[in-house]
């Protein structure tokens, strides 16, 4: 695997402020202080910090959830790995960063600026701190399962115990009731700084904080599908309070000055050269999923107008979609080894044409020609040419969408059988995620992520009325909604696609079809060996701080089971 290059700054920071926040410290801080270094600082000035601190977590994992949800898959055969085949690296961090940000890139700092903000008066800073401290335990325990909740940030303890996932879910509800009701005061003091001076998400906006906390709660209360107790109801009322449209989207920008502030999806870090997008997405967007027609046999018609803007496409354009191929799962591009030029081999010969099918990497040029079969043309320097969607040094992150609540207010209806509110929410996602795309600003003046030009109204009206999606409620199916969301997810939500296919098991059948949910998806074959046989559902804790320091709580769960990562979490159980 390609060697990635760390965010040094984001560590650094995060570590000054967690000494800063520790009793244990005060001793060192007060033989030491400086009157240009504030020993307490203001909200204000830790809360950028932790906004910058989420794709720390977030995307460094993402290189090993988007192989487990096939977002993505590996290059070549030799760029294979555990993850491909939905497995875990034993005796290291690898897949450990959403565990790092929950207990030491935004944790006690969190708390620091809840308490801080409290003393202050500084309401607004603390529904924030309150709201991104639940985000933070949602992402840790949907991902790892049992995690450390209630003893989380205790003082004078050296092992902790792991809560059971009910407890953490009641109290991520919680902290959520708890941000939206601070987020909502008017008392704040008039003399204290406000949000708008470290918020550059929202500038400060609480409305938007507030429609964020509201998603947060809708994914929470959506997460027990399975459960007896699910309530579809409390569900769309959340969804009903939170993003309404692209403006409300939550979204990470980057300033790509230099390496810690650049897209760990962009040239400059070189973290995607060895990336491919997967077959799965690639039919799709080609239609050969959701009409059931083969791309070689079906009409430019079938194809879905996005699918130039998500996806790249190879020099051969001749396979029936335009020329665009992904990856099975843990297999790699099986024309890899093929070099470009074409002047390489003879003009028609089967290298040659061969050559030309070789799958394209994540980035493109303006010409939109692939850049990035075995080689990154930018890595380390600055270079605005090469972009494609998500993957710009200088482009958002998103954490979450309006097109992404939308599906969940769908299927949420789905289940309580109110199809005409299934059917308008689910159009509604799709052509949210439609506007996402085609939007034309960003914060801090963050790249497009259309390519070339926004997608027309005539091919979005041309998409809406076509076959790839349903018009009517008697034709709509949990399977049409599930799958439509993994593509608005695509690139970016790879946590929330995780916890959906472990919702529906995998390969859970859709009643109306006869066929799984996730449609024509396959598992690797084969599996990592520890799996036998059986698919991943959990990650296992982060290693040097659990199965080094806390491995009696881990023997106690069946942490150090071989197979502990196939382990159901409670979440996706009935």
């Amino acid at each position: 695997m390609t060697i990635m290059k760390k965010n040094f700054l984001l560590l650094g920071t995060a570590a000054i402020l967690f000494l800063l926040v520790m009793t244990g410290c005060k001793k060192y801080l007060d033989i030491n202080s400086d009157p240009d270094t504030p020993q307490s600082p203001d909200a204000s000035s830790v809360f950028p910090a932790m906004l910058g601190a989420i794709p720390r977590g977030l995307q460094f994992d993402a290189r090993y959830a988007s192989k487990y949800v096939q977002n993505f898959g590996a290059a070549t055969t030799g760029t294979v790995n555990n993850m491909d085949r939905q497995g875990y690296n034993a005796g290291s961090d690898v897949n450990g960063d959403i565990w790092r940000q929950c207990y030491f890139g935004l944790g006690a700092n969190l708390d620091y600026i809840i308490k801080n903000g409290s003393e202050k008066g500084q309401w607004d800073y603390v529904g924030a701190a309150q709201v991104l401290k639940a985000m933070m335990f949602q992402y840790a325990t949907d991902y790892h399962g049992e995690i450390i909740f209630s003893e989380a940030f205790k003082e004078n303890k050296a092992f902790f115990k792991y809560d059971d996932q009910e407890q953490i879910y009641e109290g991520i509800d919680s902290i959520l009731r708890l941000g939206i009701y601070n987020l909502s005061r008017t008392d704040l003091n008039p003399t204290s700084v406000r949000l708008a001076k470290g918020d550059y998400v929202y500038s400060g906006n609480a409305s938007r904080w507030i429609k964020f906390a509201w998603g947060l709660m809708a994914r929470n209360a959506h997460r027990i599908t399975n459960k007896s107790i699910y309530n579809a109801d409390s569900v769309i009322t959340f969804c009903n309070r939170a993003l309404v449209d692209v403006s409300d989207d939550f979204l990470v920008p980057f300033d790509a000055a230099k390496n810690d502030d650049a897209n760990f999806f962009g040239t400059y870090r070189d973290n995607l050269t060895s990336f491919r997008q997967s077959d799965f997405i690639v039919r799709l967007l080609d239609g050969t999923v959701l009409t059931g027609v083969t791309a070689s046999s079906a009409t430019a018609f079938n194809r879905d107008p996005r699918m130039k803007h998500l996806l790249t496409c190879s020099e051969d354009t001749t396979n029936g979609n335009g020329g665009y191929r992904g990856v099975a799962p843990a297999t790699g591009d099986p024309n890899a080894t093929l070099t470009l030029p074409t002047n390489s081999y003879a003009v028609g010969s089967a290298n040659w044409i061969n050559a030309r099918k070789r799958i394209s990497g994540m980035w493109t040029d303006s010409s939109f020609k692939e850049i990035s079969f075995n080689a990154n043309p930018s890595a380390a320097v600055f270079n605005p040419l090469y972009k494609h969607y998500l993957f710009a040094d200088r482009c958002v992150l998103p954490i979450m969408s309006a097109s992404e609540i939308q599906f969940i207010k769908a299927e949420a209806a789905f289940r309580k059988n109110d199809l005409t509110t299934a059917l308008a929410a689910y159009t509604s996602g799709i052509n949210l995620h439609f506007d996402f795309i085609n939007r034309a600003t960003f914060p801090r003046s963050n790249v497009t992520i259309f390519n070339g030009a926004p997608i027309s109204a005539a091919d979005r009206t041309a998409y809406l009325n076509g076959n790839n999606v349903k018009r009517t409620t008697g034709t709509l199916t949990l399977s049409d909604i599930m799958l439509q969301k993994y593509i608005a997810l695509w690139g970016w939500g790879f946590f929330e696609t995780f916890v959906d296919i472990r919702r529906y098991h995998w390969t859970d059948i859709d009643a109306l079809t006869g066929q799984q949910v996730y449609r024509s998806m396959v598992l690797p074959a084969p599996l990592f060996a520890d799996n036998l046989g059986k698919p991943v559902y959990r990650v296992r804790p982060r290693y040097n701080s659990e199965y080094v320091w806390n491995r009696d709580e881990l023997l106690r769960i069946g942490g150090l089971n071989l197979d502990y990562h196939t382990y159901e979490c409670w979440f996706s159980k009935p």
